[in-house]
């Protein structure tokens, strides 16, 4: 069987057919944005999403030809906190409000504090970039829209929707909406007003239905072909590259990240996520700061010539000072661990003596320093240590940076070395497990037969990190102080 695998990400949506022995037939690749209209706002038309995935699978049929036709099963992952919104008739009533959009976090700064959260739990959860403060928001904002609101999906729910004409979510990538209708008159959404707007609920390896028959060019040839629910795509990743078993961290490095520890109970840590991810939990959660931190780097102060990764290892290449150097890299805020919009970066010890090689390393350092205390706060919380930190994206790539992140975790890093595409591996196993052809995710992906890269903390190197990181929480507190000041400052400025 066949199996035609789709990652929806916030930069390009990824697409690969498989055959039965996981040999990959034929792949597309194209790019995807979201608008920005102001510094709070994020969103894109769903529709731009089904275009895409029509000119990936018109590509793939270039270069599979019949296979393509021979599809049997399709699972489709995708980026999270981010809403879909549908109307009674399946259309969309506005764009989609994406991952990075802060529009709501007034609402709900303004709701959490008039909220019992003894009495609503699900309220000491509320953020700018909580489904329920964004449904808040929007009927605040645009009543008309709010109105016409029937059912909210995530972005890979809705390609499943536009494929089968059905709708369902998973109860991994909606954990936080679905919390919010959980308690009855008591719940989160009662309290905020919202009318039950959830799809049924599924696990990841549901069958949502078939493609239906009469879609338009190569989509055509798909009619019939099993479509699974699926699930965001840190948790797709994280099957992918074999560490959804206990005792495994993670580490999903794109242009931001998403950190986390697999435990076999449930635990909590403040600043953390805790999830039921199935038969696993899951301790972490996302960043938003990561490979976008290097890009703006390099936009400044980088050779203009050459790719990222060419242009990451000319700068590391120029003679390191000696006096170390620290950062904090807070460039666009932060989620977990600190749930902080207004934190912003700084480097301290910044003298004549640097260079831009200085900044870069020092740069890779301090998002490995939040990795760091994203494991130190999950495996306290969890009471165990992580035997391991599997690395995956395109983070995993950069020159150097796999080796900083093992010396300053001090755990050995496992990389996926022939497929970086974690999301998509990950939804062939899925795929295998819901086909009844695997028993298990971890068995799934130990079948796939990964290499991999295996990179040990260096001994000479721990002094060193350990006290760069004991002085990044030390001076933490000032940092985020002076970000609040700076924050209103620019809020107090006329316009």
């Amino acid at each position: 069987m066949n199996v035609l695998a789709i990652d929806l990400g916030g930069s390009a949506l990824k697409a690969r057919l498989y055959d039965g022995t996981d040999r990959i037939l034929a792949s597309a690749r194209l790019p995807a944005a979201f608008s920005q209209p102001d510094d709070a706002s994020s969103e894109q038309d769903a529709e731009e999403w089904w275009c895409l995935l029509q000119a990936a699978v018109t590509e793939i049929a270039a270069t599979a030809g019949t296979a393509l036709a021979d599809t049997g099963a399709i699972a489709i992952c995708g980026m999270t906190r981010t809403q879909v919104f549908l109307d009674e008739a399946g259309n969309a009533i506005r764009p989609a409000i994406g991952f990075r959009d802060r529009r709501a976090e007034r609402v709900a700064l303004e709701a959490k504090a008039k909220l019992d959260s003894s009495r609503i739990p699900e309220a000491k959860n509320l953020n700018a970039y909580h489904p329920a403060a964004r449904l808040a928001w929007l009927k605040e904002h645009e009543p008309q829209a709010a109105a016409r609101l029937k059912v909210v999906l995530e972005p890979k729910d809705y390609l499943n929707f536009r494929l089968t004409g059905k709708t369902m979510t998973d109860h991994i990538s909606e954990a936080r909406l679905i919390a919010s209708f959980q308690g009855g008159p008591a719940s989160l959404a009662a309290a905020l007003g919202l009318p039950d707007m959830l799809p049924p609920i599924g696990q990841p390896w549901d069958r949502v239905g078939t493609v239906r028959e009469g879609l338009p060019g190569a989509l055509g040839r798909l009619a019939g072909a099993d479509v699974y629910c699926g699930s965001h795509d840190t948790w797709s990743a994280v099957a992918g590259i074999g560490a959804m078993r206990p005792g495994s961290a993670y580490c999903i490095s794109g242009s931001s990240e998403v950190f986390g520890l697999m435990t076999d109970r449930p635990a909590s840590a403040e600043g953390l996520i805790t999830l039921d991810w199935g038969d696993i939990w899951h301790i972490g959660g996302p960043g938003l700061n990561g490979a976008n931190v290097l890009d703006w780097l390099l936009d400044r102060f980088g050779p203009k010539n050459g790719n990222t990764d060419d242009a990451i290892a000319t700068l590391l290449a120029e003679p390191p000072a000696p006096r170390p150097l620290l950062f904090h890299p807070f460039l666009f805020g932060e989620r977990v661990p600190f749930w902080d919009e207004n934190l912003s970066a700084a480097f301290y010890g910044l003298s004549s003596e640097h260079g831009r090689g200085d900044m870069v390393r020092a740069a890779m350092e301090g998002i490995a320093m939040v990795n760091r205390r994203t494991l130190d706060l999950a495996e306290s919380a969890a009471g165990i240590q992580a035997e391991q930190v599997f690395l995956a994206g395109g983070g995993a790539r950069v020159p150097e940076w796999p080796q900083i992140r093992a010396d300053m975790l001090d755990r050995p890093v496992v990389i996926v070395s022939e497929d970086p595409e974690a999301g998509l591996m990950g939804c062939l196993a899925l795929a295998r497990v819901a086909s009844g052809q695997a028993v298990s995710l971890a068995d799934a992906a130990t079948s796939l037969a990964h290499k991999t890269v295996r990179i040990e903390p260096r001994p000479d190197r721990r002094e060193r990190m350990n006290l760069l990181y004991e002085l990044f929480l030390e001076s933490f507190d000032t940092v985020s102080t002076i970000s609040r000041k700076l924050a209103a400052l620019a809020r107090s400025q006329p316009t």
